[in-house]
């Protein structure tokens, strides 16, 4: 980057880097926290641990100063401890960036925030935590030195991650013909409800969820994810994520429990248990083809990633070629 004469970098911070020192070499402007959900906890040992590695950056040796979201308890936890000047956002009233309803504007949001600071913002991406998201990001930029009018126009473009609530669709054929299909790298309990309750409002019809877990990794949230999918969606297609060493079988075995828990306790949801991961999401989509656009499809779990591991071989597989596949098949534009 430096040899490219870039002189600005957004980057994501993981608790693996900061508990391993990887960042030990940089000193941020701005750091943010959105929240704290179970995860890693194959590598950490509890919820207090992976927050104090979290909290970590938020010190003189890793950061200048930072924006907290105060939506949560970890994040109210973190503006107490934190060891650099820290400003609040959130839906909090008592908030210094208080991001609320747009009375001008149903379909968006408004930030308000210190120095008479107010904005009139859309998310591009459905869901609360894309609001959130996208708040911050214009906050971090207001202190970062940018104009806010500026730092405002700049977050309304429509970003396009690849892999995070990216939507696939096919050109050959209408948008009202073909179920709205979404791939999201959703792989925790919280991240696949949220994802699940922004496309909920939006589907008349069926909102089937593809999920898994991964093999080798934190064994504790596997039934928990079951449980988010389960609470929000019709139907659950429990599916191979990246088994890695583990059996399939039994990864799978674990995120059933969590859809059978729910299940048990009054929700009407259709489960469906197929290992192979492309098959899964073309039975996915046929599952709902003829409602059209109606109905959604929401492939979570490997988002961008463009392979599965199996066995410590990495396959090639992309969850958005496949799901592109699964429509054409489904829709009659190839033979099934």
């Amino acid at each position: 980057m430096a040899e490219r004469g870039l002189d600005t970098c957004v980057m994501e911070v993981s608790s693996h880097a900061l508990a391993q020192h990887r960042v030990d070499g940089v000193v941020y402007d701005v750091s943010l926290f959105t929240n704290l959900s179970q995860d890693h906890l194959d590598f950490h040992d509890d919820m207090d641990d992976y927050f104090a590695a979290k909290a970590s950056l938020f010190t003189p040796e890793r950061s200048r100063r930072g924006l907290v979201c105060v939506d949560d308890a970890w994040g109210r936890r973190l503006l107490e401890e934190a060891g650099v000047p820290v400003e609040s956002i959130g839906h909090a009233d008592d908030a210094a960036w208080h991001v609320g309803a747009d009375g001008d504007d149903p379909a968006g949001f408004r930030l308000i925030g210190p120095a008479g600071v107010d904005l009139h913002l859309r998310s591009s991406l459905p869901g609360d935590f894309n609001v959130t998201n996208t708040a911050m990001a214009a906050a971090t930029l207001v202190l970062a030195g940018e104009d806010p009018v500026r730092a405002g126009q700049a977050v309304l473009a429509d970003p396009h991650v690849p892999g995070r609530m990216e939507r696939v669709e096919l050109d050959e054929v209408p948008s009202g013909d073909q179920p709205l299909a979404v791939v999201d790298y959703a792989h925790t309990p919280d991240a696949i409800a949220a994802a699940l309750r922004a496309l909920r409002p939006t589907t008349a019809g069926t909102l089937v969820c593809v999920t898994g877990a991964g093999g080798d990794r934190d064994r504790d949230k596997r039934h928990a994810m079951g449980a988010a999918a389960a609470e929000v969606a019709d139907l659950v297609v429990v599916t191979d994520d990246n088994p890695r060493s583990e059996d399939p079988a039994a990864v799978r075995a674990a995120v059933l429990e969590g859809v059978e828990s729910v299940r048990a306790g009054g929700r009407e949801v259709r489960v469906v248990e197929v290992g192979d991961r492309r098959r899964a999401i073309r039975e996915a989509v046929a599952a709902v083809a003829t409602e059209g656009g109606s109905a959604t499809v929401a492939v979570v779990g490997k988002g961008h990633e463009s392979g599965q591991e199996v066995g410590g071989v990495v396959h090639p597989f992309d969850d958005r070629d496949e799901l592109r596949e699964a429509l054409r098949r489904a829709l009659g534009v190839v033979a099934p």
